[in-house]
């Protein structure tokens, strides 16, 4: 009967109060009957769904509770299985009509000793029936926190008002319940920027394309003051909607709005909130109502900038009402961090050699965390800061980063960018985390990087994949042939790595890489007025957009040198020796010690090049490109037969083979690719 049915569900829920962590998943495996059957059988018998089911047997605990205990009412929403007790009050005075403290105060029973001792008594009794009730084996989940990864991804909220200069409010508002969703490390969240997403685009399509487990999605109404948002938790396994709950309030309670729900959807996916994450979740960042819109404003400004790059005028307008936002409230932390990325992405490559370069990142960041030393994306910002100029310092930066905000792609992925030439796991590893919480503009360059780190090691099949995806998703054929043609010049196919690069400059001419690829291959096919053609591209186009070409030059002057014309090609070679030598002044040792190495060699400074080729050997790791370019550098021809070189390049070889070797076996584990 689905009386006893129910009855049963009912003790294993109760076994399990306190357990904030025992949701649907849990029942459904201890019963062991499928969701779909749970389901349909409480939604028949009760009208609720499970998680529904579930809240009203915690909610009647707490009833009782109130009625017979002396504890708080933050005690009790712990002891029913709330982790937050402000998302308990809301749920009580939803069920009950009144919150749980006027509850207390007004059906208090003057007679609670004898109630309490009879459910004391009671209690071993109930423990003993669900025992006998469901096989032993049923329980083990009881002994074992469920680790079944909880994945879900904030959609940006449709804007149904008629005041669209309060548009913003919606897209921001997805923006901070992500960040405060992010910082629970037992969810992988899914950050979205608005505009990027299809909100036509069938359900179907999106959770494949998404591959989480719940979506969030919302609808913001907003007319004067005064605000409306429903919001809705969708379980992709089965299509239900697990929640929903409609938000009334004015705007000035828009802070408290999105930590409530937050928590509530953290609590409703079962995740575990440590008492730390939860503060950080309920935090304030400013008192200043008037602060906060101008930081909201600068939010969505910044957020357009983050579409479009070009965008300079959204850009100016971000900037502008970070300050405003710090005119009224000079503790406001969140708006020097907004000044701090302002500062970053108006930073350009050619100030890399400046002792001021990121100085301005690095103070504003630092004058965040004075206020509030919980903030991410400051902890971020810092390890940006350290890592253009290669120094460890950034790995400590970006762990703190994780540590308050757990799924932090900026933070992976300046890991993942760190570690590119050191460590080829840790990069791709770092890398991989990026992309399981970020769709944007970002995510197709991630996907790129990540290729970049197995092409780099001579895995051509696996970076050949992760292009074609690259390519599904944005559709970009530029980077598709600069890879291809990357690839192919790796592999020694040096007419086929021009063809390709031939396409990719046929798309843009102004592209610096397909120039590069082009006049290097040429060089190798021993071409030298092609390459000396795209050598002059690539000296017009850096000036043109002020790039500094700091691993260019020996091979322009390379170019000269064939061509007899000394006096250029002397100057370009001292130009790579400075470069190299402030490169690796910073830290920057990898490949410059191999460029000032390729560079003595072609000037005949045997002595200064073995030095250097030795150097490059005895790095933790050598990649496989770099045993490519001592196989087949020219300005290497010089010292390439002998028995010193031989037996460097040997060694490099060694080393190499094994950090791919690594870096395969890595990608089996991950289950990368399809065919592992």
């Amino acid at each position: 009967m689905d009386h006893n049915f129910i009855q049963n569900l009912t003790l294993i829920v109760q076994e399990n109060l306190q357990n904030e962590d025992f949701g649907p998943e849990q029942l459904v495996e201890i019963i062991g009957k499928s969701h779909s059957t749970i389901h349909r059988r409480v939604k028949e018998y009760s009208g609720q769904s499970i998680s529904q089911f579930i809240r009203a047997i915690r909610l009647n605990a707490a009833k009782e509770l109130l009625l017979n205990e002396e504890d708080t009412i933050a005690e009790i929403s712990y002891k029913v299985g709330f982790g937050s007790p402000t998302y308990f009050n809301k749920c009580f005075h939803d069920e009950f009509g009144m919150p749980p403290g006027e509850f207390k105060k007004k059906f208090r029973s003057k007679k609670t000793g004898t109630r309490h001792h009879r459910l004391f008594y009671l209690l071993p009794v109930l423990l003993l029936l669900v025992f006998f009730l469901i096989p032993n084996h049923r329980f083990s989940l009881l002994a074992n926190k469920n680790n079944t990864e909880k994945t879900i991804a904030v959609l940006p909220f449709n804007y149904l008002g008629s005041e669209k200069e309060k548009q913003h409010f919606s897209n921001v508002m997805m923006l901070e319940i992500t960040s405060k969703l992010s910082m629970v490390e037992n969810l992988v969240v899914l950050s979205i920027p608005a505009i990027d997403t299809d909100k036509k685009e069938p359900n179907n399509q999106l959770v494949k394309k998404l591959g989480v487990n719940y979506l969030l999605k919302g609808n913001l109404h907003i007319a004067g003051n005064k605000m409306k948002l429903i919001v809705n938790l969708t379980n992709t396994k089965n299509g239900e909607i697990e929640w929903s709950e409609t938000f009334n309030s004015g705007l000035e309670n828009i802070l408290e709005i999105e930590s409530n729900i937050s928590q509530a959807i953290a609590q409703q996916v079962n995740a575990f909130i440590t008492p730390d994450e939860k503060a950080r979740m309920r935090k304030i960042p400013t008192l200043s109502s008037e602060a906060n819109d101008f930081y909201q404003s600068g939010r969505a400004a910044h957020m357009e900038y983050w579409q479009n790059n070009s965008d300079l005028v959204s850009l100016s307008k971000a900037e502008d009402y970070y300050q405003k936002a710090l005119n009224n409230d000079s503790t406001f932390a969140q708006a020097y961090v907004g000044l701090a990325q302002i500062a970053y992405d108006k930073t350009t490559w050619s100030d890399i050699f400046k002792n001021t370069y990121l100085d301005t990142v690095l103070s504003l960041a630092n004058r965040a965390l004075s206020f509030d030393n919980t903030l991410s994306d400051a902890y971020t910002l810092r390890g940006d800061y350290y890592r253009a100029r290669f120094s460890d310092k950034a790995i400590v930066q970006y762990q703190q980063a994780l540590h308050f905000n757990p799924n932090s792609w900026q933070a992976y992925y300046g890991l993942g960018n760190f570690y590119l030439l050191q460590n080829s796991i840790k990069s791709a590893q770092n890398i991989l985390e990026a992309t399981k919480r970020r769709r944007g503009p970002e995510y197709p360059i991630m996907l790129d990087n990540l290729a970049f780190i197995f092409i780099l090691n001579g895995l051509f099949d696996e970076g050949q994949e992760l292009i074609n995806r690259k390519l599904l998703w944005d559709n970009d054929s530029l980077y598709y042939y600069r890879r291809l043609a990357l690839i192919e010049e790796y592999k020694e196919h040096f007419e086929k790595a021009a063809g390709y690069a031939l396409k990719a400059r046929a798309i843009d001419s102004t592209n610096l890489n397909a120039n590069s690829l082009l006049a290097f291959n040429y060089v190798l096919l021993k071409e030298f007025k092609k390459a000396t053609y795209y050598n002059e591209r690539i000296v017009q186009i850096s000036n043109n957009i002020n790039f500094k070409l700091n691993n260019e030059h020996h091979r322009i002057g390379y170019v000269y040198l064939v061509n007899g014309d000394k006096q250029n090609a002397t100057k370009y070679f001292h130009r790579q020796i400075d470069a190299s030598q402030k490169l690796i002044a910073m830290g920057n040792a990898e490949e410059a010690l191999y460029d000032l190495a390729a560079t003595y060699a072609i000037l005949n400074e045997n002595d200064k090049a073995f030095e250097n080729l030795k150097k490059v050997q005895q790095q933790n790791t050598n990649l496989w490109f770099i045993y490519f370019y001592m196989k087949n550098d020219p300005l290497l021809n010089t010292i390439r037969n002998e028995p010193a070189f031989q037996e460097i390049l040997n060694r490099v070889k060694t080393k190499a083979e094994t950090e791919r070797n690594k870096l395969k076996n890595w990608a089996v584990q991950q289950k990368l690719f399809a065919r592992h």
